[in-house]
């Protein structure tokens, strides 16, 4: 057997090895460690290049917003106003309505009704009952909005290698070092 190298022996150089049982490291000559598993032999390669991969991800995270807005408030309020001045205002003028409308004898009765019936009109517009109060708060309002911005990700690594005198590249998920694992698949030939 030849000690020149060429790319045509190569590939006879490992069919002779396998029958003959031989490392094809030790044809290669690069004193690297080959073992063999069932009719697959490892080998080694020099890694030459390395490059990192990446590609780009979306990637939408929840952002909250928050701020202050005015905002009317409005309550009901007992109002129970002066109810003495507008009783007695009230059954004054009911009195002085009820004379004027009463003619003779009664004349006393209406009056007296106009007085009742004044003075509780008064009374009750004085009571007025409930009042509105508005005012104005700020309160906190939030928003929750979708913020979108991209990552760069490692995607895996793009590999150059030699091996036997042959540059070769793959694709890988790891950074391999120095050094690339190979499987090579032998057949014996009859």
């Amino acid at each position: 057997m030849s000690t020149k190298r060429n790319k045509t022996s190569t590939p006879l150089a490992l069919t002779v090895a396998a029958i003959l049982g031989i490392s094809g490291s030790a044809i290669a000559g690069d004193g690297r460690p080959e073992y063999s598993e069932g009719h697959q032999r490892i080998v080694y390669g020099k890694v030459i290049d390395v490059t990192p991969m990446y590609r780009q991800v979306r990637v939408t995270t929840p952002v909250k917003e928050c701020w202050s807005e005015p905002v009317t408030r409005s309550h009901r309020v007992y109002d129970g106003g002066h109810t003495a001045g507008s009783t007695l205002a009230g059954g004054i003028i009911g009195g002085i309505i009820g004379h004027q409308i009463g003619k003779g004898r009664g004349r006393k009765l209406a009056t007296a009704v106009g007085t009742i019936v004044g003075a509780q009109m008064g009374h009750d517009a004085a009571h007025g009952g409930y009042a509105t109060d508005s005012y104005i708060v700020y309160e906190d309002v939030c928003e929750v909005e979708q913020k979108v911005s991209y990552e760069q990700v490692l995607d895996g690594y793009q590999v150059n290698y030699k091996y036997q005198g042959s540059q070769y590249q793959t694709v890988l998920p790891y950074n391999p070092g120095n050094k690339i694992k190979l499987r090579l698949s032998v057949e014996p030939v009859f």
